[in-house]
């Protein structure tokens, strides 16, 4: 069964709901109003006792990130109340109690390596690209980046793909832990059901327990809290309409460090 709207579909197979980013001529680009829709689903499917595992993919590619055009109209207020938005999206995939895979297709970048990184598993397709590149715009991670990467990979790595904006592959990915598994493009979201019928025979009350006993931990709110912040005061400087000016005009961007 298919059902859903122009941004967001939702496929049903028995237990099973897949959720498919739906904006593949913008790589599936995030702004508000597709967060809210997804925590609209979330909040939905989270509450539904006969769904037991969710699948989240994009339709051509996972998720591109956010919409750099609308960024750069944002004031620091603005930028704050779009981080919280992004986090509660987010943590509400982090913490509801049912296991979330990601069928990482293409790009994952910025926000969508964010959302990719907020589910339980992942699952990417060979030719998926994964990355934080917003230093490279003159931003910061704003959706939990800068947790959840050096919590996956550790902070050494995380530290690296960070401040180097580097993009990696799947494989790379794979090796450092960013991904549990990667599979052939053809089977990617074959590779992402056989995982979600195997979780779906498990005790849903075990598995609500588990990733909550996995997922403790009290120093982490404090320090999303703190990027939340940082990231909305980087949208008082210079340097970052500076880094997205330069991208989207295709020539390289010069800082100034205010």
């Amino acid at each position: 069964m298919i059902t859903g709207n122009e941004i967001i579909k939702i496929e049903q197979e028995k237990e099973i709901i897949t959720i498919i980013l739906n904006r593949p001529e913008v790589r599936n680009i995030l702004d508000s109003e597709i967060l809210i829709e997804l925590g609209n689903h979330l909040t939905k499917f989270e509450n539904d006792d006969k769904t037991r595992v969710i699948i989240i993919t994009g339709k051509d590619n996972f998720c591109a990130g956010a919409n750099l055009k609308e960024l750069m109209k944002k004031h620091p207020a603005e930028a704050e109340t779009f981080s919280r938005l992004g986090h509660k999206v987010y943590n509400h995939i982090e913490n509801m109690g049912k296991p979330v895979i990601a069928a990482v297709n293409g790009y994952a970048l910025g926000g969508g390596c964010e959302l990719a990184m907020a589910c339980d598993i992942r699952i990417a397709s060979e030719n998926a690209k994964f990355g934080q590149p917003e230093i490279n715009l003159g931003l910061i991670p704003g959706f939990g980046g800068t947790q959840r990467l050096a919590r996956l990979i550790g902070i050494g790595r995380a530290k690296e793909m960070i401040f180097t904006g580097r993009i990696i592959d799947a494989k790379e990915a794979e090796a450092i832990g960013l991904v549990n598994k990667v599979v052939k493009d053809e089977e990617l979201m074959e590779k992402a059901m056989e995982m979600a019928h195997v979780l779906a025979q498990k005790s849903p009350l075990n598995l609500k327990i588990v990733k909550n006993l996995i997922n403790k931990n009290h120093d982490i709110k404090k320090a999303m809290d703190m990027e939340i912040m940082d990231f909305s005061e980087i949208f008082a400087s210079e340097d970052h309409l500076e880094g997205i000016k330069a991208f989207l005009e295709k020539r390289k961007p010069i800082f100034k460090g205010y």
